[in-house]
């Protein structure tokens, strides 16, 4: 709409839509909204909101010297310019050229931008407060490097633009360790530690033994004093396990550099947008689909894994860390495909174990040493760890219980 105005700019223009919501707006949402301090309208992301086009609209159809009529037209039926208007616009979603909404000027004196305080919420008025004062993280200085090398990463390896702000809240729902969570999350803010001894003189000097300035980048791509192939090629086994039979990059994440770890914010949008239909090939997003979150485990707990043998070697004296020993601690970290393996002594944030039927042996105390007593032994109910217990492992402890021969008291 704002393109259609804004290149007939003096006509007399008849716009066919349909979307019910447009034509809502036209008709006088635009103006309810102005009326009302624009309280309520639509978000994208979290620094870019769309209140800016819908003023920009607002703009645009008060300084339109034609007429501007609309109608209503069926969606995907025998409308040939609509099916035409859809195919543009699915070829558009696509094409990696974004319409920047910040790029959007509006003249003063032709929208009141003024919000309503009277009967507005407070919740509303907090948020209003909140984002006309305070600057949002991802617009700060410190993390404005970041979003740069994310959208440049993106391109340059898959061959797709992604908007930063949708993705970058995906690093708390990917299907990885509590901890490397929070590491990311650091890393996106520039407040991540990387460890005592390898700092510099000053904190913003950092740089490592091999004479390259140390960031977590540099750490999970592997410096020359570490050779990680022994380790990638166990996380390259397991993901041949979970995975497809079907070649794609986001299978192989040494092949993700400069920035290793960047694709799991956005693993499920990699594979759509990058991944070809063919007849060897029908349904390929669904056969990502299925293995995504075990793959997210094992990449993300492979990432992991290092950057804790990483900082344990540099604020420890003593350790030191060999990739080469560390690839049956590896291994059993990755055994599970979403949290289900046995824990790794040397990690921590990583899965609990299995319990298979009868096997009473990893139960947790104190249920496996009052099961073995017989039957007239009782749990303490009281007892905060053994309700924590039967609450976390419920499923693994029924399991158990069911077995033959075991005592059901």
């Amino acid at each position: 709409m704002a393109l259609c105005l804004s290149a007939w700019r003096g006509y007399n223009v008849v716009v066919h839509t349909d979307s019910a919501y447009v034509l809502g707006l036209m008709r006088g949402g635009l103006l309810a909204m102005e009326r009302d301090g624009w309280g309520d309208f639509p978000r994208v992301g979290q620094s870019a909101s769309s209140l800016l086009l819908f003023k920009h609209i607002l703009f645009l159809l008060r300084s339109h010297a034609g007429s501007v009529e609309f109608f209503k037209a069926k969606a995907h039926k025998d409308d040939v310019w609509n099916n035409r208007a859809d195919s543009l616009a699915n070829e558009g979603r696509v094409s990696g050229r974004p319409y920047d909404l910040w790029a959007l000027g509006t003249p003063d004196g032709w929208v009141d931008h003024q919000p309503v305080l009277a009967h507005q919420p407070l919740s509303y008025l907090t948020d209003l407060i909140v984002r006309e004062s305070v600057m949002p993280p991802l617009s700060s200085w410190k993390s404005s490097p970041f979003c740069d090398r994310w959208v440049v990463s993106m391109a340059r390896i898959f061959e797709i633009y992604l908007d930063v702000d949708t993705y970058v809240p995906a690093v708390w729902t990917i299907n990885v360790p509590v901890g490397f969570r929070e590491t990311l999350w650091r890393e996106m803010n520039g407040a991540q530690a990387i460890g005592h001894q390898y700092k510099g003189k000053c904190d913003l000097l950092r740089t490592c033994p091999c004479g390259v300035e140390l960031s977590l980048d540099h750490i999970l791509l592997g410096c020359v004093r570490y050779n990680l192939s022994a380790l990638e090629q166990v996380m390259h086994d397991r993901l041949r396990e979970i995975s497809p039979r079907l070649y794609h990059k986001s299978l192989h994440p040494d092949s993700w550099k400069p920035s290793p770890w960047y694709p799991l914010l956005a693993l499920k949008r990699v594979e759509q947008g990058s991944v070809k239909l063919s007849k060897a090939m029908l349904k390929p997003n669904k056969a990502f689909s299925d293995s995504r979150r075990a793959r997210e485990w094992v990449i993300g707990s492979f990432f992991w894994a290092v950057w804790k043998w990483w900082m344990k070697e540099a604020n420890e004296p003593g350790f030191r860390f060999l990739p080469d020993r560390q690839e049956g601690a590896l291994r059993a970290l990755l055994a599970g495909d979403d949290g289900t393996a046995a824990t790794m002594p040397e990690i921590s944030g990583g899965p609990r174990p299995v319990v298979q039927a009868g096997d009473l042996s990893k139960l947790p105390q104190p249920l496996s040493h009052l099961l073995r007593e017989g039957s007239s032994a009782k749990l303490d109910r009281r007892n905060a760890r053994g309700r924590e217990g039967l609450t976390a492992w419920g499923k693994s402890i029924q399991r158990a219980l069911m077995a033959p021969g075991v005592d059901q008291d």
